[in-house]
This record gives C-alpha cells, structure tokens and sequence, in this order.
C-alpha cells in the first residue's frame, strides 16, 4: 500500500574553494530529495558529494561510534575529523581533497547550516561552533540514538562482503562505510533467518518478486551463512553467484527489511540510503527493475541517494516520473503507482569533467534532460556511419 510522507530537501552546497575535481555547485546547492541521482563520467566527485551528505546525515550516530572509539580528551573537532577521514579509508585524510581549501555547508531540513572548512596544506578540518555544538549534544551520555543510525552507505565495493567475514575487516584497512554497511547486512540476517519458511508481509513479497526480476534467485539465511538460492532444488554459497547477483542482492535484502527497522525504531527517521552503481553487472533489463525497487523504498518514505554511470537507470528513471502524471490509476504495461514519482520527489544532477555540477530535472516539463547525456550515442552513431561509409566505398586498387 502507497504511504504519503511529508518530506523536506536538505542542500549541500560549496560556499569557497575546490573539492577534488568539484569547483563549483549550483547556486541553490545540491539538494538532496527523496530520489536523489548523481551521473556523470568516473572523478568527476559524484561519490563525494554523496558521503559528504551521507555524513551530515548520520552525524548524530558517526559521533557516538567515534566518540566510543576515540581517547577520554577526544573533542568533538577530532571526532569530525575522524568521521570525515573515515569516508574514504583508514588512513587517509579527507582533508586531501581540499584544494588546497574549501568551506563545505550543510542547509538542514529545520533551517540550520552546519559548516567545516578543511586545508589541504595541514590537513586541518575546521568546524563552526554550530556544528560542534551539533556534535558535542549527541556524545553526551545522555542523549540515546537508534542503533541503526539514520542513513547507510552503500558502496560500489560491496560484493566484498559475499567473500568474506566482518570480523575480519576490522583488522584490515576499510572505510568506516564498508564496515558499517557490513555490520547492516549482518543485522539483517539476523533478521532474515527468523523470517525462513514463513510468509513475510504483502511489501516484503513484493520486494522479492522484484528481487527475482533483477537476480533470478535470492539470497536467505541459514546457520549464520547466507545462501543463494535459484529454486528449491539448486541452492550454493552466496559466493557462487554470479558477480551481479553478488554485488546486488544486499539490496533487495535491505529493502525488505529497513520498513521493519523502521517499524521496531531500529533506524532513525528519517532515514537514508546511499547507493553507489546500482547497476554494477546488471543486463539493463535487471537495471529497470532495479530502479523500480529504488523509487519503491523513496515512495515508502526512505530518502534515496544514487551514484550512477548508467543511463539506462536514467531513463528508467525518467519513465517513473512521467509515469506519475497517471497518478495511481492502473495501467497494463506500464510502471505501477507504487514506483512513481512525482517531480518534486526527485532531483538529478550531473557532474561534468569541467568541476561543474548542473541539475538535469526540467521542473515546468517534470521530468530529467536526457539529451545533455546524449555525447556518447551521438559519438557511436557517428562512428557507426563513418564504417558504414567505409565499408560500402570502391577499395582503393592493391599496389
């Protein structure tokens, strides 16, 4: 059943400096809506806006994961740095990016702006008082978030996880965002292995439905292993599947079980999930219905972050949101109301190799530009006729 949630539009904006390969942003920032999508060609900094609101957004929870793990002096500047630095390795600073400053803002929902600067040359991550203030009120001993914090990165590394334990990450060099998406995937398990041999709720049967559509098979949980399972009679290792089944089916699980989290209060809300290459090994058939399960968890109210090279995710994107101008009348052969998107729920962006980020979304028309994508099939098709051209030419006489 469609739930309606009120929703407001946070916004990440670059107030001076460069960030990596990012020069500048719009002039009303970056906003990240329900269904939010970043494209654009790889070092073009698509995933680093998108931890950087990532960051902003599970501040409360990276605070008390830090602050457990940090010295009895720790302030709540080192624990912005070590949440910052945490984004992209162990060993790393973020501040790396910086180039060589850069002043970085974060418009909140309820109107307040959280600011840092970092510089390239020291390393120095410099917070504003509002945003130490922000901080040092969710380290207090006193004040209790929930456990699964309120958003989760999911990283174009995450097949990973289907080789490996955990456990054994921790002593090995990963970002803070691959062990905690880890840690999510375990809980889920935990979850799933109580759900074996029942039947789920009408929104979870529907999630594995889809789920077989992108993956043909799903994975299940059995003795604190996960599984993979085509049918009933041919069931393997989660690490004998194919790589796109590896790389995906954490989130099909995800979508079936974050509505229970959400229910139980083990995820705050409201909650995001932050989604690099969602199309990695996918036909683009399996790409479509992937974003169908995408737009499902934004209509349900969760707040979707995509990072993406596919235009295919594109373009299925763009038919959810003209599909809404259905609204949820039922039609043969086309989206369900379940997956549509109103325009105001979606924002696209692309990043270009000039450092620029520019909103794809045609607000008066509702729905996204496609054609400024359009470079690449322009280029093959060009190519194309050149051989052609070629080919049905007289060969010049052999010498």
């Amino acid at each position: 059943m469609f739930r309606e949630y009120t929703f407001f539009k946070n916004t990440l904006r670059i107030e001076r400096g460069r960030l990596g390969p990012l020069m500048k942003t719009p002039d009303e920032g970056i906003e990240i809506r329900p269904l939010t999508l970043f494209i654009g060609k790889q070092g073009t900094g698509k995933s680093l806006v998108s931890q950087l609101a990532y960051f902003f957004e599970n501040l409360p929870f990276l605070s008390k994961y830090f602050a457990a793990r940090g010295e009895p002096e720790t302030t709540a500047t080192t624990i912005i740095r070590r949440a910052l630095d945490s984004l992209r390795s162990a060993h790393r600073s973020f501040a790396t990016f910086a180039a060589p400053s850069v002043t970085i803002a974060w418009h909140t929902e309820g109107k307040q702006v959280l600011r840092f600067s970092m510089d390239r040359r020291n390393r120095r991550v410099r917070p504003t008082t509002a945003l130490e203030s922000f901080v040092k009120a969710y380290i207090s001993p006193d004040y209790r978030i929930p456990k699964g914090g309120n958003a989760l990165f999911v990283p174009a590394e995450r097949v990973i996880y289907s080789h490996g334990s955990p456990t054994v990450w921790q002593l090995l060099s990963f970002p803070v965002t691959l062990l905690l998406f880890a840690e999510a995937m375990e809980s889920a398990g935990s979850l799933l292995d109580k759900w074996e041999g029942q039947d789920t709720v009408s929104e979870g049967q529907w999630v594995r439905h889809v789920g077989h559509k992108i993956l043909r098979g799903e994975a299940y949980r059995w003795k604190k292993q996960w599984k993979w399972r085509i049918d009933e009679q041919t069931q393997m290792d989660i690490d004998m599947a194919s790589s796109g089944q590896k790389a995906n089916w954490p989130l099909v699980v995800l979508a079936q079980v974050l509505p229970v989290w959400r229910k139980e209060g083990i995820i705050g809300w409201p909650f995001s999930l932050h989604v690099e290459e969602p199309e990695i090994h996918l036909h683009p058939e399996a790409q479509v219905w992937m974003v169908h399960l995408l737009a499902y968890l934004a209509r349900q109210g969760f707040r979707i972050v995509i990072s993406t090279h596919s235009l295919t995710i594109l373009y299925a994107l763009n038919n959810l949101l003209l599909a809404s101008t259905l609204g949820e009348q039922p039609h043969p052969d086309i989206p369900p109301s379940e997956v549509r998107l109103p325009p105001d729920m979606v924002a696209a962006y692309l990043f270009n190799e000039r450092g620029e980020v520019q909103s794809l979304l045609d607000e008066q028309e509702g729905f996204i530009d496609e054609a400024v994508l359009g470079e690449v099939n322009a280029s093959l098709s060009d190519e194309m006729n050149r051989i052609m051209m070629a080919a049905a030419s007289p060969k010049a006489p052999e010498k």
